[in-house]
C-alpha cells in the first residue's frame, strides 16, 4: 500500500519555472562570458574608467554568481521530497519575487506553494 499523497499540480509549474530561471543564468552567464573576450586595449582607451582588472573581475564575479544560481535552480529536479526541500523550493520562488520578469510567476506559485497539498506532499504538517 503506498501512502505517499500524490504529485500536486503546483509541482509541474515549479518545475517549469525552474527551467526558465535555469535558462535565464545560463544565458546571463554566457552574456557575461561574452565580456572576457573584449580586447584590454579597448577596455583601455581613456584613464577616466575603471581599471581594466576591475572590469575582468566584475565579469568573472557576475558568471560565478550567475552559475550559483543556475545551480540552486537546478538542485529541486534532483532533490528528495523531503520537508526542508519545501522551505528549499520556497526560497527560491521567494527569489523570482525579486524580479518584474518573473513576479507573474512567482506569486501565484507563492500561494500555490503554501497550500496544505504541497505542504503534504513534502512531508510537513502544519
Amino acid at each position: 500500500m503506498n501512502d505517499a499523497p500524490p504529485a500536486p499540480p503546483v509541482l509541474t509549474w515549479f518545475k517549469v519555472y525552474c527551467g526558465f530561471m535555469v535558462a535565464l543564468y545560463a544565458i546571463t552567464a554566457l552574456l557575461f562570458v561574452g565580456g572576457f573576450f573584449i580586447s584590454p586595449a579597448e577596455l583601455d582607451k581613456g584613464s577616466e574608467g575603471p581599471p581594466v582588472w576591475l572590469f575582468y573581475a566584475m565579469m568573472a564575479a557576475l558568471v560565478l554568481g550567475s552559475l550559483m544560481f543556475a545551480g540552486a535552480f537546478i538542485a529541486p529536479f534532483f532533490l528528495p521530497t523531503k520537508q526542508w526541500v519545501w522551505i528549499f523550493d520556497l526560497v527560491l520562488i521567494c527569489l523570482g519575487m525579486l524580479s518584474c520578469l518573473c513576479m507573474p510567476a512567482s506569486i501565484p506559485l507563492l500561494i500555490y506553494w503554501t497550500k496544505p497539498e504541497a505542504k503534504r506532499y513534502f512531508g510537513r504538517v502544519d
